[in-house]
């Protein structure tokens, strides 16, 4: 039986490094690789599920949404945010689940102890990512989300999705060419897939920021983008996007067979993707 996480581009996902790991840690007889695939490719695929045929599934980019409308159910965190990153089964219907945003919250809590409760949170991008760091942010009562796009119409559909559920959020929204936060922000997440490529970097105005804010780069390859190096350099706490993978890894791993794992299963994966950079 095989497990896969799925999507285009796939080549760069530490994705099965850290899932074969528990999988032989665990004794589970299975095995967890990667696939690109085509849009056409996704009803075939939870087909495979339904049958048995495959045990489950990651969903990773441009998929995250378009997967929805094969699936039988979806929670209420998925549907709240209009993504999926995690498919398996119960019973006889195939279920969607959105892990990011709380992976993003366990790894950030852990390494930096940050509390979110009334926090002022500048969020850089407006696709699927940010969809599910933001819907978990809102559950953890942060007192405003600033979000900002390089397409403007996307930031104001994502700022729309939200105050539609809940009108008393403060969603607020900020041109892509003014990227100067205030001294209020507490953390910055880029959550595009800017610095991905050799020197590429977001131009932001640090001027106003405070000392003690913290920035997080969701991307983990590369190890550093030249936006991270840049908050670094400042003297800034940073995070990249590695601890996010594997703690929302983690809940996917307990969605598809039911075992909860430990923080010495967290650290031995961290060390090994580490290691492989």
């Amino acid at each position: 039986m095989t497990l896969f996480v799925i999507g285009k581009p796939i080549k760069h996902s530490l994705s099965p490094l850290i899932h074969n790991y528990w999988i032989k840690k665990y004794q589970l007889g299975l095995e967890y690789k990667k696939m690109e695939v085509e849009k056409e490719s996704l009803f075939s695929l939870v087909e495979n599920l339904r049958e048995g045929k495959i045990t489950g599934l990651n969903i990773t980019l441009p998929y995250k949404r378009d997967i929805i409308s094969y699936l039988d159910k979806v929670s209420h965190t998925a549907k709240d945010i209009g993504a999926i990153n995690t498919v398996f089964i119960r019973g006889n219907k195939v279920y969607g689940e959105n892990t990011d945003g709380i992976g993003f919250t366990r790894a950030l809590e852990k390494k930096t102890k940050f509390n979110f409760s009334n926090k002022s949170i500048y969020i850089l991008g407006a696709g699927g990512a940010s969809y599910g760091i933001i819907s978990e942010l809102i559950g953890k009562k942060v007192a405003k989300i600033y979000v900002t796009n390089r397409t403007k119409q996307k930031t104001i559909q994502l700022i729309k999705h939200f105050k539609t559920k809940n009108k008393e959020i403060k969603l607020e929204f900020v041109e892509w060419k003014d990227l100067a936060p205030n001294s209020d922000v507490d953390l910055i997440i880029n959550t595009t897939s800017f610095g991905m490529k050799d020197n590429e970097c977001i131009k932001i105005n640090m001027n106003n920021l405070r000392d003690t804010l913290i920035f997080v780069d969701i991307i983990y390859s590369p190890k550093e983008t030249e936006l991270l190096k840049l908050f670094k350099k400042e003297g800034f706490v940073c995070m990249n996007g590695l601890n996010m993978l594997i703690e929302q890894a983690a809940v996917s791993f307990e969605l598809w067979f039911n075992i909860s794992l430990n923080n010495k299963d967290i650290e031995e994966v961290k060390n090994i993707c580490e290691a492989s950079y």
